[in-house]
């Protein structure tokens, strides 16, 4: 099971650097042109909650052996649900709100960097029964 939940996070890991990377699109296409701030905001949401909240769940499950890969994998999410709380706490708070951005679009990319260079579990497979000869 923690070899799957291991596979799941180095895609689910792709997925967000993808997303977060359409996000500041997103956001940049609100404030300079045609104030589509409410799709910004409606990706935000998933990937603020229960996107963040699936990935620690899946980075629980996974439990990397690799210490710096368990921690990062575990505050990625836990950072990600705090920027949906930033955007609210005024003028000096809100002003973290991109460069918490920058800092989980990071740890998402050094995540799947990393867990992509590792070797694929081995499979089992059932022994085979000789043949008889003859």
């Amino acid at each position: 099971m923690r070899q799957g939940a291991r596979a799941v996070l180095k895609w689910f890991s792709l997925l967000y650097v993808v997303l977060i990377v359409i996000q500041v699109y997103l956001a940049g296409e609100g404030i300079f042109g045609l104030n589509v701030i409410d799709a910004h905001r409606a990706l935000g949401f998933f990937l603020t909650t229960p996107g963040a909240l699936l990935f620690l769940i899946c980075a629980l499950i996974a439990w990397h052996p690799n210490t710096r890969v368990r921690v990062v994998s575990i505050l990625a999410p836990i950072l990600t649900f705090v920027q949906m709380i930033l955007p609210g706490g005024g003028r000096w708070v809100g002003a973290l709100h991109p460069v918490n951005a920058i800092l989980i679009l990071g740890m998402y990319l050094w995540l799947f960097l990393t867990l992509r260079k590792e070797p694929a579990p081995a499979s089992v497979t059932e022994p085979v029964a000789a043949e008889p000869s003859g």
